[in-house]
């Protein structure tokens, strides 16, 4: 059995080396091709590792790359093996080839519709000009005749310019879209000027003070200084996957003792104060994100909040400390709600205890969470963690939270990335806000509209759930430290950078919008509920740009929200009915975001100028069940669904007609543009022509409005509004269009 093992090996060996006797060197062309290939991979991949590893020493930084490189070269050595008998192409090109498409797909990281054609067709240009060139160089288009070197000097120059300009392509900005129209625009009505309401963003009249917090042994010296204040470590290992003796070692700290850090900027003065947690997103684990929302909590603290800025970075992703994404840490979102919920522990004990700082400052009973991208689901575990007695994956777990979390913001944030049990996160009782960008490059989709939308309301408290895209923001302007490009290094020069707004213009918006959301939630200045009904009542404060805003709250009774069957005559009230004439579409259907399904429905409702009578859905009431008062609203929410890929102009802002009808025929009507028209659908391009087209680059974003009943009275005094027995929606102003419809109910104004 020996001797026919050694026997084995040698017939291996000898014919491994009959195979390498075979293996002829490169020709000009295939050696000039690998080397202006791999030079152009190989200085790509440096620029983008020094982003990724950026933060390390030196030496970290190159073992890291070169332990990548070294790996990719490995792997597209066992790939060129494995094709070493396809003879057509030289197996040492093959390798470089495939080594170059992994460096450049890993600086190129975004939509692969996009990535993988740009990258192959960089691949074989590239390689062609450096055949072609190496070969002329070496002479050996020497002897040739006239016509093929003037053949061969054309494709050169003709590739040369190729290159050229694609290299400018990349490194040129993009270019500036406007929107078709801006808020100020939209919203004419003199009725703004009659509300008396001061500007939210405005510093109010504390004087502010900082300090941080830490836990002993911490990683970052900045939350061990002499003030700081000392917190325990929390276990939370049960609540993350993978974390890496690597991850450990650069830390100094595993998942069994994850610290509780956190920047504080308090208000000078007697308490108490609400409490405010903000908590980043993903990002590189030592590109530090906490730091990035002070422009936010100066502005909170002078305005009497205590503000923290929680530290969860050794939760983010880390390609020194993942292997360069090949094991990454996985499933810490649930870790992430959890350090929030253990953060207002700290701050429970501190406000009760005599001698310390905060010892009676804090109003326990204020609280809001603010959460930035996989920190605006974070916020939504804790809040869903916070009313349970354990965790849903382990219930030897136990739990005893019970904080009175009155508010969450999501800033672009994800949504369905913790699915306990493969159910989304159920949320109820809570004053919800969401901002999302319409040129996030990241989050790409209004994911947050989701959870907005599964918030319900069982008791008899005064909440409210609102959502405003903006046109023009992104992903990474909601911090300071992030910045106008929301992919990792080289991958943003895919994208159209220059029609991002401002960084100033994007705080501003954060500013407004939070500050005065955080009054009316926290601190009972009810007045600022009206911005988020409509958005027209901030319009001087906010920068010039297009928003498009929705609302609910605890004091709507719903009409028809399109969820509760499959009948396109009921409504969601018992023995209501819907019903529609000359209708170019009518359907109910789940509503199509830019990369899924979201979770909610609406009816779809389609018209053309040739309807004679005008197409028209009605709404009719049941007899029982639905309590009006005269100073209720009609509120319903409206998207623009309009999908041929057409640009629509700013003449044709979708309008319609509003009319009421009470039980004895009489009738009263306001046109849409009472409140405002209907803007076009955002095109969301994100990428720089000639893709900015590619993909699905807009999804339907619901508008707000908001009808009072005594409005229609005016137009008609007959009208009985108590008596109120249809709404009409008729589509006899604009030629043609398409729109989706949901949340027709009726708000009690008091």
């Amino acid at each position: 059995m020996v001797e026919f093992k050694k026997r084995k090996l040698t017939y291996f060996v000898r014919k491994l080396n009959e195979k390498r006797k075979r293996i002829e060197p490169l020709s000009f062309g295939w050696n000039g091709a690998a080397i202006a290939l791999s030079t152009l991979a190989i200085l790509l991949i440096l620029i983008q590792g020094k982003f990724l590893l950026d933060q390390r020493s030196l030496l970290d930084n190159t073992i890291g790359i070169l332990i990548f490189i070294l790996f990719v070269a490995l792997l597209s050595g066992v790939i060129t093996l494995l094709l070493h008998g396809v003879k057509i192409i030289p197996s040492r090109y093959i390798w470089v080839l495939f080594s170059s498409l992994i460096f450049l797909l890993f600086c190129f990281i975004g939509p692969l519709n996009v990535a993988i054609p740009f990258i192959l067709f960089v691949a074989v240009a590239v390689s062609l000009w450096g055949g072609l060139l190496y070969k002329w160089l070496k002479g050996s288009y020497r002897n040739v005749k006239r016509n093929k070197k003037i053949s061969v000097l054309t494709w050169l120059l003709v590739l040369t310019i190729g290159i050229g300009v694609w290299g400018y392509w990349l490194i040129h900005p993009g270019e500036a879209n406007a929107p078709e129209v801006i808020l100020k625009q939209l919203k004419t009505s003199d009725r703004y000027d009659n509300v008396l309401l001061h500007n939210p963003a405005k510093p109010g009249s504390y004087p502010v003070k900082k300090l941080t917090y830490g836990s002993p042994n911490t990683y970052r010296e900045e939350f061990n200084q002499k003030n700081s204040l000392l917190t325990k470590t929390v276990d939370a290992s049960d609540f993350v996957e993978k974390w890496s003796s690597i991850r450990t070692r650069t830390l100094g700290f595993g998942p069994d003792t994850m610290p509780l850090n956190g920047h504080v900027w308090y208000p000078e003065g007697k308490g108490d104060f609400p409490l405010v947690l903000i908590v980043h997103g993903n990002h590189l684990m030592t590109d530090y994100s906490d730091t990035g929302y002070e422009y936010l909590a100066n502005l909170l603290a002078s305005r009497g909040y205590i503000v923290v800025s929680i530290d969860e970075n050794f939760l983010n992703v880390s390609p020194y400390n993942d292997m360069f994404l090949v094991s990454p840490l996985v499933n810490e979102n649930p870790a992430r709600g959890l350090l929030l919920l253990e953060h207002l522990q700290t701050w429970k004990e501190w406000n009760s205890t005599k001698n310390n700082l905060f010892y009676q400052k804090v109003d326990m009973e204020q609280i809001a969470l603010i959460g930035h991208s996989r920190g605006g689901e974070a916020i939504a575990i804790a809040a869903a963690f916070n009313k349970m007695q354990h965790p849903p994956n382990n219930g030897n777990i136990q739990f005893d939270y019970n904080f009175n979390i009155r508010s969450l913001i999501s800033l672009a944030g994800t949504d369905g990335q913790f699915l306990p049990s493969g159910k989304l996160l159920p949320l109820e009782n809570l004053n919800y806000l969401a901002l999302q960008g319409a040129h996030d490059m990241d989050v790409n989709g209004f994911d947050s509209s989701n959870q907005q939308y599964r918030i319900s309301y069982t008791d008899k408290q005064d909440y409210m759930s609102a959502s405003v895209y903006i046109y023009g923001a992104n992903h990474g302007q909601f911090n300071e430290e992030w910045g106008r490009g929301d992919l990792p290094g080289t991958a943003n020069l895919l994208y159209n950078l220059k029609q991002i707004i401002p960084r100033d213009h994007q705080e501003t918006i954060a500013k407004v919008l939070i500050s005065a959301f955080l009054d009316s939630t926290l601190k009972e200045k009810k007045q600022y509920k009206e911005i988020f009904k409509d958005l027209g009542y901030a319009k001087e404060w906010l920068p010039d740009t297009l928003y498009i805003n929705n609302y609910y709250d605890s004091q709507t009774s719903l009409i028809a929200t399109y969820n509760e069957d499959i009948d396109l005559n009921t409504t969601t009230v018992p023995d209501g009915k819907l019903s529609g004439e000359n209708l170019k579409e009518w359907k109910e259907e789940k509503v199509k975001m830019k990369l899924k399904e979201a979770d909610y429905s609406a009816v779809h409702l389609g018209w053309e100028s040739n309807d004679s009578p005008p197409a028209s859905y009605t709404v009719t009431l049941p007899n029982r069940g639905i309590e009006i008062q005269k100073n209720d609203s009609i509120v319903f929410s409206v998207a623009n669904d309009a999908k041929d890929g057409k640009e629509i102009k700013k003449e044709t802002l979708i309008d319609f007609t509003i009319t009421v009808e009470d039980s004895d025929g009489n009738k009263a009507s306001l046109p849409l543009h009472h409140i405002s028209k209907l803007t076009p659908a955002v095109k969301g391009r994100v990428l720089k022509k000639p893709f900015s087209n590619l993909g699905n680059i807009s999804e339907p974003v619901f508008q707000h409005y908001d009808f009072l009943l005594n409005d229609f009275k005016d137009m008609n005094p007959q009208f009985d509004s108590l008596k109120l027995k249809k709404i009409h929606f008729q589509f006899n102003l604009t030629k043609q269009g398409t729109v989706l419809i949901n949340n027709i109910g009726f708000r009690n104004e008091k």
